[in-house]
């Protein structure tokens, strides 16, 4: 239940404020709810791939392999193997964070973690081309490059603050 408390209470909310809304404006109302639904149903496709594609994927992962080469036993080498193959992808959030999810089941370390779901999502350098062609050189580069490196210190800040509580 505890998992869960999240999304019920954003949930709540939600379905608070599309009653509020109907009342106040009933067209809005019937609008804002018809919208939800479309997205819904727009994103029930892509939810789904992202569903078999992390059941695929932890089926084929041994537990021990992510553990070894992503957990506190792999060191310095599996932060800096997840933070530089995690900055040449370009995933959205609603990809990363289950795929960090199963990585952190998996025993990846949670500095880990958090540079793969912030490089992963953030330093892309597959957009570098197109950045190029419109913005110049300079620019694409200073962006990815500053972003990897906030990237790896949220990795380590977040690697250093677990070791402070724990």
């Amino acid at each position: 239940m505890h998992n869960y408390l999240f999304a019920i209470i954003i949930n709540g909310v939600i379905l608070a404020a599309w009653f509020y809304l109907l009342i106040k404006d009933r067209d809005k109302g019937l609008q804002a709810i018809k919208i939800g639904f479309q997205t819904i149903f727009d994103m029930l496709p892509l939810i789904l791939i992202i569903i078999g594609a992390l059941g695929v994927f932890s089926s084929f992962i041994d537990s021990n392999q992510i553990s070894q080469y992503l957990g506190d036993r792999s060191g310095a080498a599996g932060f800096i193997f997840i933070s530089i193959v995690s900055s040449f992808m370009q995933i959205p959030g609603i990809i990363a964070f289950p795929i960090a999810d199963v990585l952190r089941q998996g025993g990846a370390s949670l500095s880990t973690v958090a540079v793969f779901a912030s490089a992963s999502t953030m330093s892309s350098v597959v957009t570098l081309p197109l950045e190029i062609k419109y913005l110049g050189k300079k620019l694409p580069f200073i962006r990815i490059g500053l972003t990897y490196i906030i990237c790896v210190l949220v990795g380590i800040l977040t690697g250093s603050i677990l070791h402070l509580f724990t």
